[in-house]
């Protein structure tokens, strides 16, 4: 046999073991259930505002008058627009998490929390969403955030960052004027790596924030109703 045939042969043989080994892996695997194109899992995890119940406020001196309300869209800056949950580092420095996300828009979610703290106020009766006035309202309120996100801080733990402005403007035959107001969250803290303790402080955040535009609406007695 010639030196050539005698290298293809042995060349051969090489070729049928190691076809045979990549037979009896993929055998192996195929009957302990394992797949080369098997997914990874998918590490995002989503995230809703909630704030805790608790029952409404009594009203000094007997039931108040109940106003209907409407809430117009939240006004939302353009970087917190996105789904991504935002960590602020320092003045202007800005990081958005890769695998933690809202599970709705930003200004959808304020906006439901907002309704649901505005519904159990003493002084409302019905709470509207998207609201562009109406003569079947008594106020309209206008709603814009400044900061919801949160805030690392180089020696120490991190805490939260929301701030929001909102005016309470009367609508039809009322004649209160218009009521503007501020409302900044107490940096509660945070350790940078709960993103669903940040949601809640955020939640809560807005909660207070509810109640600081609920009492900017005005408290009467339903004797001063006119007929």
């Amino acid at each position: 046999m010639s030196l050539f045939r005698r290298t293809k042969a042995a060349a051969d043989g090489i070729q049928r073991r190691l076809a045979g080994r990549l037979l009896c892996v993929l055998f192996s695997c195929a009957l302990s259930g394992c797949s080369f194109l098997q997914p990874a899992a998918d590490p995002t995890r989503f995230y809703v505002l909630t704030v805790p119940s608790a029952p409404p406020e009594p009203v000094a001196g007997g039931e108040s008058k109940r106003w209907k309300v409407g809430l117009r869209p939240v006004e939302v800056p353009a970087y917190l627009q996105g789904k991504a949950m935002v960590v602020r580092s320092g003045t202007n420095e800005i990081q958005f998490a890769d695998f933690d996300r809202w599970a709705e828009p930003l200004d959808q979610g304020i906006s439901r929390v907002i309704k649901e703290m505005l519904s159990g106020a003493p002084n409302v009766e019905t709470v509207t969403s998207n609201s562009h006035g109406g003569d079947t309202l008594d106020y309209e309120v206008a709603i814009r955030l400044l900061a919801c996100e949160g805030l690392r801080i180089k020696k120490g733990a991190g805490t939260i960052r929301f701030a929001m402005t909102w005016e309470v403007r009367s609508v039809g035959n009322n004649s209160t004027p218009t009521r503007r107001g501020i409302f900044t969250a107490l940096p509660v803290a945070w350790n940078e790596k709960d993103y669903g303790r940040l949601a809640q402080r955020l939640g809560e955040a807005i909660a207070g924030a509810s109640r600081a535009v609920a009492a900017d609406l005005p408290l009467e007695g339903k004797s001063t109703q006119k007929p």
